[in-house]
């Protein structure tokens, strides 16, 4: 088996060039060139999850390396803290350290409703903490894109009671327009159309806050974009406005979301502040 696509198993531990050792408790995730690991510290046994970029390229490892020490750099209260990035040279494999934030994603969450949707106050108080944390994201220099807003993402913190951001990965290069982006692709109905054409901004992650609201108050995913186009293109969008699917959402606060969801990049919000704005007036 290619080394690409073997992860470390419970027990092994890695330790950075500080001497610092990080033993691996479980696998929580897996993709194409990585792996996520929750580990614990050998010395203050604390816990933390560790990114893994498997036998990089040159490019790769240059990347990673820049795309890490600008996460590290990163402070508010929404995001998770990123300790430090570094590469272990035998297994050919470079790591992100960052915090390991417990709690229910708001996925979960809005499933277990009564109605598996959230009232829209209920809704706006758990969203304002990534409404901002976005927000900041984006005024990096270069702006930093999520690129995969989705309830499943978005955590209430167990220790703190607000919403975090998290699921930050490091897998593909992508500074055409000098942005940092810091995740390969979407996930079908969060993803806009620029997952898949390239040139991804700040107003993707836009659509994708939209459409994490828009599930959040219906307890609908809208429909994939690639099966919007591909239905818009005979005339007809099969994204049902908000209110139609639930009546207690205002039919203005239901237009502000499927601007924030328009195929078209440039029809979209500008900023999310300005998408927030929009929302908090019309709600």
């Amino acid at each position: 088996m290619s080394q690409v696509h073997v992860t470390l198993p419970p027990g092994v531990t890695i330790r950075d060039p500080s001497g610092n050792r990080y033993t691996i408790e479980s696998l929580l995730g897996r993709g194409e060139s990585g792996a996520v690991y929750l580990v614990r510290e050998r010395r203050l046994q604390r816990m933390f999850v560790l990114k893994e970029v498997i036998d990089p390229s040159t490019q790769d490892r240059e990347r990673v390396t820049f795309e890490g020490e600008v996460l590290k750099h990163l402070k508010h209260r929404a995001l998770p803290r990123v300790y430090r990035i570094f590469e272990h040279e035998k297994l050919r494999r470079v790591y992100l350290l960052m915090d390991y934030v417990t709690g229910n994603n708001l996925e979960d969450l809005y499933r277990r409703q009564p109605a598996q949707r959230f009232a829209v106050s209920v809704a706006f108080t758990l969203l304002a903490p990534v409404v901002d944390a976005l927000s900041y994201l984006h005024m990096q220099k270069p702006p930093i894109v999520h690129r995969d807003i989705k309830p499943a993402n978005i955590i209430i913190s167990a220790s703190s009671g607000e919403t975090v951001l998290v699921n930050f990965g490091i897998a593909k290069h992508y500074i055409p327009d000098a942005t940092t982006a810091l995740i390969r692709r979407g996930t079908p109905g969060y993803a806009a159309p620029e997952h898949y054409m390239g040139g991804t901004s700040p107003r993707t992650d836009i659509y994708g806050l939209g459409a994490t609201f828009y599930t959040l108050l219906t307890g609908v995913v809208p429909p994939d974009v690639i099966t919007r186009i591909m239905k818009n293109n005979k005339g007809s969008d099969p994204l049902k406005f908000a209110h139609q699917l639930n009546p207690l959402v205002p039919e203005s606060l239901s237009e502000a979301l499927r601007r924030a969801m328009a195929i078209n990049a440039a029809e979209r919000f500008a900023t999310v502040k300005e998408f927030w704005w929009e929302l908090t007036r019309q709600a």
